[in-house]
């Protein structure tokens, strides 16, 4: 138990902190070197369009995460019809968590949580939260908008991966060969200067 409650504390840490860094390369990085067309005019850019889109995605995978964890499974407990009917409710611990003895029927006790969810689904440890009947709708939401996200940064890394390095991706052992290539372009110096080029690309859009 002891080892799972610190896993959700270390769950939506890393998941916060590998997003803050998705967004830093792909708006810094990836977006800026995937399209470079003087043609294009500055509002209808490639790089501008992706670039809203992905934030599109970013924004809602991230206020559907906070809606998870703000709307508590726990909430309408006391909203059930069995209540109404002079059902049992659920009794209170001194420290404020509530007791699976005497939860209402069709709840489950969380032990990680210490608390009784409505509908319960399961317990998420990126949220650090139960997904139950208040948050089911945003939970859905919030992997549907993430997935996205994922696959729109998969691609715009494998681009930048074949501008930067010059590498392609219809061979099969291109992955194979891809870290000791990636490793020895670090430090020859290369990826720098090919990392910085961007950069300045990027400022150049703003």
């Amino acid at each position: 138990m002891l080892m799972l409650r610190f896993l959700n504390v270390v769950a939506p840490v890393y998941f916060l902190c590998i997003s803050l860094v998705t967004f830093v390369l792909q708006l810094f990085l990836f977006i800026p070197s995937m399209f470079k067309d003087p043609s294009a005019t500055p509002l209808f850019s490639s790089a501008l369009l992706h670039g809203a889109l992905f934030l599109y995605l970013s924004a809602n995978a991230l206020g559907n995460y906070i809606l998870v964890i703000q709307n508590s499974p726990e909430e309408d407990l006391g909203k059930g019809p069995d209540l109404a009917r002079g059902a049992k409710g659920v009794t209170e611990w001194p420290n404020g968590n509530r007791s699976p003895a005497s939860a209402l029927p069709g709840t489950h006790f969380c032990r990680l949580c210490a608390r009784t969810t409505q509908r319960h689904d399961h317990h998420c440890f990126f949220t650090g939260n139960c997904i139950g009947n208040t948050n089911m709708r945003n939970f859905i939401m919030f992997c549907l908008y993430t997935s996205l996200a994922c696959l729109d940064s998969l691609v715009a890394g494998v681009a930048y991966i074949s501008a930067a390095l010059s590498t392609s991706f219809a061979s099969p052992l291109a992955f194979l060969t891809l870290l000791p290539h990636s490793i020895s372009q670090f430090f020859s110096g290369k990826y720098h200067h090919f990392f910085f080029s961007s950069c300045n690309n990027s400022l150049e859009l703003t």
